[in-house]
């Protein structure tokens, strides 16, 4: 039985394809888009799915969709966004002093449902019907497909399973012990008491993208004292009883201050924005530790498997990894939004008699042949050469402090880049954080990650036992030994972390022989791991990103597939790509100004 999961209803619209319980493939649709955090029908992506499984929609038995039907997902919609007006009787109203939001309420309270159901829904439903889809529709509410994603991918009978995320259109965070797939729930918060929210507006306040930037704030925190600031925050996120509790109609006050002034309010002004950052992530660990602790007394269940939009955030996930009542973790590696079409495919598979099986790669999208590759190196007209033992050509390059590129493989599902999409250097050197941030345009006080062979993963960091399966996702921190802070210093962050990806052999073969092959040339088992991409910009999926992005000027070689294509023999190319995006942004700028 084949099921297509859809994620349409949100940011991360994303596309899975499921096949008697064995998934055949995942991708979110920015990546064929281009546009982060995408909120259209994944369309490309779709595509993408049926042509790269050779699968036909009349092959399809059931779609599957994130969300709820039509009465149910209006009635939420209403719910979630009249809570502003409920909790603060319209005193914070941000959008009754400016145009803009009141067209924004009436867009969202008339706008949304319509659109979504009246415009997307139909446009795939159509768009499948014209290639023959016969099968049947379903629905999974949102909050249960993140709870599903990391249940059925755990590999485990028993566990507790908890989602924490801005909101479901109604929970926020909910604990369930899950025991041969009988699903009894602990805890539940609901909306507005959402650690989710908590988290982008001090995001936003601090002057990032509240939607985009939250693991800034994360990053920007280990540079700060949490208790300089603790006082204003403590009361601001709290635990009743087993729920979070967010203190709504201050939030709604100082955003509102906030959008109306353009700076922080009154209260914050007089700390520092790493003091700040650093009181609200001590705040959201000891909020959702205290509740995760309480619950794994409660039910005497020591394995924990979470998800949702907040369990990006890795050094919350490794407060709870170092909880005494926890042994050991699992984290689902596309722990957002997107992660939710294949949760909901899992499940509808469950249901219909299929296995679930623990989650092996997230190398579930795309990949492309030797002609594909080629095709793109001659429309472009680059200079390159085809390399018999690329890994080894890497590992050798990166041993002379050269920075590399690497296209190759299926592309990585969720967030984190896992080497087949990945930008490598040398981690040797702590200085090489200043000039490859500024290289790639990225904030300068976000740390880079590594990758380390499995094999020496305990001389480099501590605390792995019960964490190794997070640890291959890149979802967690752990801190650094002595010898990982002395050898490979760029890849530790000011606190002494480190979030790392633990490679082995059977995870990605061409990508561990490259870091094996470096440590048979340095003696080091570390190097650097950064997602390949643009400014901005989603990760690459194509070999045309991939060129794209190479033409940029920032790294010194790309190793895409097969072959290599070094920036010494593409100078001339690449100053002509600076010339032409130069002129882009600037036509973008005049256009914008103009309007």
């Amino acid at each position: 039985m084949k099921i297509l999961g859809l994620h349409l209803l949100g940011h991360d619209s994303s596309v899975a394809l499921v096949e008697d319980g064995k998934i055949l493939y995942a991708a979110s649709n920015e990546r064929f888009s281009r546009v982060k955090m995408d909120k259209q029908a994944p369309l490309q992506a779709l595509e993408n799915c049926l042509r790269y499984t050779k699968t036909k929609p009349e092959d399809i038995n059931k779609v599957v969709i994130s969300g709820d039907p039509l009465p149910v997902f209006y009635l939420e919609t209403l719910r979630e966004t009249s809570r502003s007006l409920i909790y603060s009787r319209g005193k914070y109203l941000i959008w009754l002093k400016k145009p803009a939001f009141i067209l924004q309420q009436i867009f969202i309270w008339t706008g949304i449902p319509n659109f979504v159901f009246g415009v997307l829904i139909p446009e795939i439903k159509i768009r499948l019907a014209l290639k023959g889809f016969k099968g049947k529709y379903v629905y999974v509410h949102h909050h249960l497909a993140h709870l599903y994603a990391a249940y059925y991918t755990s590999g485990w009978d028993e566990c507790l399973v908890a989602c924490i995320e801005g909101s479901g259109f109604d929970e926020t965070m909910s604990v369930y012990h899950v025991s041969m797939d009988k699903w009894k729930k602990i805890a539940e918060s609901h909306v507005p008491h959402s650690a989710g929210k908590y988290y982008a507006f001090i995001t936003l306040l601090l002057g990032f993208n509240r939607d985009k930037h939250a693991g800034k704030i994360t990053g920007l925190a280990a540079y700060g004292t949490p208790s300089v600031a603790y006082e204003y925050v403590k009361d601001f996120l709290y635990v009743k009883n087993l729920e979070l509790s967010f203190d709504y109609v201050r939030y709604l006050k100082d955003q509102a201050f906030y959008y109306n002034n353009g700076r922080l309010p009154p209260e914050l002004e007089k700390y520092k924005k790493e003091d700040i950052a650093a009181a609200f992530q001590r705040r959201l660990e000891e909020c959702v530790t205290e509740i995760l602790r309480r619950v794994a007394k409660k039910t005497k269940v020591r394995r924990l498997a979470l998800v949702g939009g907040v369990v990006a955030n890795v050094k919350m996930n490794q407060k709870i990894h170092e909880l005494e009542e926890i042994d050991e973790i699992y984290i689902y590696p596309a722990m957002g939004d997107d992660g939710v079409a294949l949760g909901a495919a899992l499940y509808t598979s469950i249901q219909s008699g299929y296995d679930s099986n623990p989650l092996k790669t997230v190398y579930l999208g795309p990949d492309f042949n030797s002609n594909d590759i080629l095709i793109a190196l001659e429309k472009y007209r680059l200079k390159y050469k085809k390399i018999k033992n690329i890994e080894k050509n890497i590992a050798f390059l990166l041993s002379k402090n050269e920075t590399i590129a690497r296209f190759n493989g299926r592309m990585e599902y969720g967030p984190r880049a896992l080497g087949n999409r990945s930008i490598l250097c040398q981690a040797t050197d702590k200085n090489i954080n200043d000039s490859l941030n500024k290289k790639l345009s990225r904030t300068e006080f976000m740390p880079f990650a590594p990758v380390t062979l499995d094999k020496y993963a305990d001389k480099c960091y501590k605390n792995l036992r019960g964490a190794r399966s997070p640890a291959r996702f890149m979802t967690i921190t752990f801190e650094c030994t002595p010898y990982t802070k002395k050898t490979t210093p760029a890849v530790v962050h000011v606190d002494g972390t480190a979030r790392p990806q633990i490679i082995r052999k059977e995870d990605n073969p061409t990508y561990f022989n490259i870091v094996n092959e470096y440590h048979k040339f340095t003696g080091i088992p570390t190097l650097i791991n950064t997602s390949f991409n643009l400014h901005n910009e989603p990760i690459v999926c194509t070999p045309e990103d991939a060129i794209k992005a190479f033409l940029e000027g920032c790294v010194d070689h790309l190793a895409i597939g097969r072959y290599l294509v070094s920036k010494k023999d593409n100078e001339k190319l690449i100053v002509i790509r600076r010339k032409q995006r130069s002129s882009e942004r600037s036509s973008a700028h005049l256009f914008i100004h103009r309007n």
